[in-house]
């Protein structure tokens, strides 16, 4: 039995002060009734007519926005998104939420408002801010009452991108003190709650207490040769150091640095802190992977059913020690091209067009023989034209059924197209690489959490190694495996990859990681489902075969074990393969795991590398 020991402050909880949670939701009443009113108000305006002054505004508006978006790649590790989540328990958010991979700062704020009780301005300003502003849910994070009371305010907990500041919102965590206090100073209750929270997120975020950060602000002048204004700053601001505001007046703005000045004086606050984690992961490291990945697991179950700060301190402390836990080993696949020929089901026997640049390919079958422009060939490869050439087969209208206005005809193709004729019917075949060949692979959508998309591509990339390199699929063919789903993986060829941008950065970010056991290659087992549960390799094997068999050839997969899937017993559903939930595969990335311990949750005791 391990035990940890964290240091906690009381955070009074979102459903401690009774949050209508339901006003998040699409399909909540109040939401209904605001869309309504939008939809009456688009209809009435459908036909305005804009003047060339108007038009000229939206330019200019575009172009701002174009700026900003070049302004923000430059400071990118700041923007960096883990995951986006869009559904709660099955109900569509109305806002989406996203979860920032960093913070950096801390930014404190005040109301303008009084108010005489502290459920009154909680559930006063969770109204104002989600409906009548519609912003989803409230700008801040955490507020502080006058009585020194600490409210956790924005739902989803940490990491959360928050809403308070319009270009810093992403790496930033937001702490708003009640009341008004344009003349009257912070009272020593709140000063020590805000000390001590500030204090509290500084560890928890692990912020660089020495480091400068960069923050925009809107350029407001009439000059402005940029839109944003970016300078930078301490790890802990007042809302008026980041925004054109006068929030908070001058005599409350003294107290921030007051904060500061005692922050910095304990000279050993965060060597103490960083001494604290390297005695936590000390202790971790006497934990094998699975068992520790057991515990994890155990309490996100834990969490759903009842929020703890010790209980969540730990689960962060055991995930930055994934993180941050170096992997010496190296990979046993050699770092090389594969190159795998695909048979694709293209449905026309007798003639095919393919388009290659301006030039269009007119070919047809007789017998066993292809002929092109009258001469007669066994076998016909279409090169590619360069490393960009795109080839089309333009006699094959393949329009996927959900898209309506025809935008994507998936008939396009990267590398090379080869035909030939076996038993009269013409075969056609892409040639490609491995890792082009997973842009194309429709396993998991682009707009999932990226941790939940690298889990499956470098299941996918595992997959199709072990059967281009240990076992191929179709030996006594000339090709290693087809496009058919039912047979193989879901390929849906260039069109896919021109849709899928946050699927094609995966596969790169990725390249060569493959999963093994003992230095080994392993094969993904994708086949079957279960009762709220993985089936081991041993349960899979009996539903087929005699209890002799099955306990002989399951000595050959150990990793395969079962292991529960409690996410789709709650959704009533057995969404998932053999070996990997692939609705719990989301439950964990949501919840801030990395891909490598999503896989060895699911595949004991392998690697990923």
């Amino acid at each position: 039995m391990h035990t940890f020991a964290y240091n906690e402050i009381k955070i009074i909880s979102r459903s401690q002060w009774w949050a209508d949670e339901n006003i998040r939701f699409v399909d909540s009443p109040e939401w209904k009734k605001i869309l309504e009113e939008r939809e009456k108000i688009a209809i009435k305006n459908k036909d305005i007519v804009y003047t060339q002054a108007q038009l000229d505004a939206q330019k200019i508006s575009q172009d701002r926005r174009n700026k900003i978006n070049e302004l923000f790649n430059k400071y990118s590790y700041q923007t960096e998104i883990s995951n986006k989540i869009t559904h709660e328990n099955g109900r569509k958010l109305f806002w989406p939420i996203e979860k920032a991979k960093k913070i950096w700062w801390i930014v404190i704020h005040h109301t303008g408002t009084d108010y005489e009780t502290s459920l009154e301005w909680v559930r006063n300003i969770y109204k104002y801010h989600t409906l009548t502003n519609g912003w989803w849910d409230i700008w801040y994070n955490y507020i502080i009452w006058k009585d020194g009371e600490i409210y956790e305010w924005r739902a989803w907990w940490d990491y959360v991108v928050w809403a308070h500041n319009k270009y810093n919102n992403i790496w930033t965590v937001w702490i708003s003190i009640i009341w008004n206090y344009t003349e009257k100073p912070i009272n020593s209750k709140q000063y020590e709650s805000l000390k001590s929270l500030t204090s509290h997120l500084i560890k928890k975020y692990d912020i660089d207490l020495t480091k400068k950060m960069y923050y925009h602000k809107e350029c407001v002048g009439r000059n402005c040769e940029l839109p944003l204004i970016t300078e930078s700053n301490d790890f802990l601001i007042w809302h008026r150091d980041a925004w054109h505001t006068d929030c908070p007046w001058e005599e409350l703005y003294k107290q921030i640095q007051n904060i500061k000045t005692d922050l910095l004086k304990q000279k050993s606050f965060v060597s103490s802190w960083n001494l604290y984690k390297k005695n936590i992961f000390k202790t971790l490291e006497k934990i094998p992977d699975d068992k520790l990945i057991d515990i994890l697991a155990n309490i996100e179950m834990q969490l759903d059913i009842k929020k703890d700060s010790s209980k969540l301190n730990l689960k962060l402390l055991i995930i930055d020690y994934f993180k941050e836990r170096k992997n010496t080993k190296n990979t046993i696949v050699n770092k090389k091209e594969e190159i795998i020929d695909i048979k694709l089901s293209y449905p026309n026997n007798d003639n095919i067009k393919i388009k290659t640049g301006n030039i269009t390919i007119d070919i047809s079958r007789e017998w066993n023989d292809l002929y092109l422009k009258w001469k007669k060939f066994n076998t016909l490869k279409i090169p590619k034209k360069d490393q960009e050439s795109i080839l089309e087969i333009i006699s094959w209208e393949r329009i996927p059924l959900w898209d309506k206005q025809k935008r994507y005809n998936d008939n396009k193709f990267r590398w090379d197209l080869i035909l030939y004729v076996k038993d009269e019917k013409l075969v056609v075949i892409n040639r490609i690489n491995v890792e082009d060949y997973l842009k194309w692979l429709w396993e998991v959508s682009d707009y999932e959490t990226p941790e939940k998309i690298k889990a499956i591509i470098i299941a996918a990339r595992s997959y199709a190694i072990w059967y281009k390199t240990k076992d191929r699929k179709f030996p006594w063919e000339d090709y290693d495996w087809i496009d058919d789903p039912e047979v193989f993986q879901r390929y849906l060829w260039y069109g896919l990859e021109a849709r899928s941008p946050n699927i094609n950065k995966v596969v790169d970010e990725t390249k060569w990681q493959i999963i093994t056991y003992k230095w080994e290659i392993i094969k993904p087992w994708y086949f079957s489902t279960s009762n709220w549960k993985t089936l081991s390799y041993y349960e899979y094997c009996r539903l087929k075969y005699s209890d002799a068999i099955c306990s002989k050839e399951a000595k050959k997969y150990p990793y395969l074990q079962s292991v529960y899937d409690i996410w789709s017993k709650w959704q009533q559903s057995a969404w998932h393969w053999v070996w990997i939930s692939w609705a719990w595969v989301k439950y964990f990335a949501d919840k801030w795991w990395t891909f490598d311990m999503i896989i060895k949750y699911y595949l004991k005791w392998v690697d990923v590398l």
